[in-house]
């Protein structure tokens, strides 16, 4: 039986990665900034490049555009709380996330943008190419550098939550 259903519900069944993106300078307050984010994807081996959705007006965008980098930290039970209620809901134009957060960012290795060193996986990302797309900007990254932050399990968005994958 194939049922007809609301495409906006249907869209809100596909699981997405639970990341924060972050951009800017790691030690200057002000100057940079962070978003949660779901629409997160691979689109290329060689090179190495991922696709992340962001709002057009988002302050995070405007980071990345200027600095031309930005890094993907995927989210675990620990920085849950703060994906939601800092990165996802306050814009970083009025108030810095990382002290909200009670976060200490350090630098990346090879981009200039801020890390949370507690994620579980971190990629590095030179920006190479954005497409508006509707109301949202897709920046594409070569990823230049990965590591893990810790050894916590990543989380999934679904159906309007967080979910650890059962393997």
């Amino acid at each position: 039986m194939m049922e007809s259903i609301d495409v906006f519900q249907a869209l809100d069944l596909i699981p997405y990665p639970l990341a924060i993106v972050t951009a800017g300078d790691p030690g200057r307050r002000g100057r940079r900034g962070g978003a949660a984010v779901a629409w997160l994807t691979r689109v290329s081996w060689d090179p190495p490049l991922v696709a992340v959705a962001l709002g057009l007006a988002r302050y995070t965008y405007e980071l990345i555009k200027e600095f031309r980098s930005f890094a993907v930290h995927l989210v675990s039970r620990e920085l849950e709380d703060v994906a939601y209620n800092v990165f996802g809901s306050v814009s970083g134009r009025d108030v810095d996330k990382f002290d909200l957060a009670k976060i200490v960012p350090v630098g990346a290795r090879k981009v200039t943008a801020p890390i949370i060193g507690k994620a579980p996986l971190i990629l590095e990302c030179e920006l190479v190419d954005e497409h508006v797309a509707g109301d949202h900007v897709v920046v594409i990254g070569r990823v230049v550098e990965a590591y893990r932050g810790s050894a916590e399990k990543p989380l999934v968005f679904y159906n309007g939550s967080s979910a650890e994958l059962k393997l």
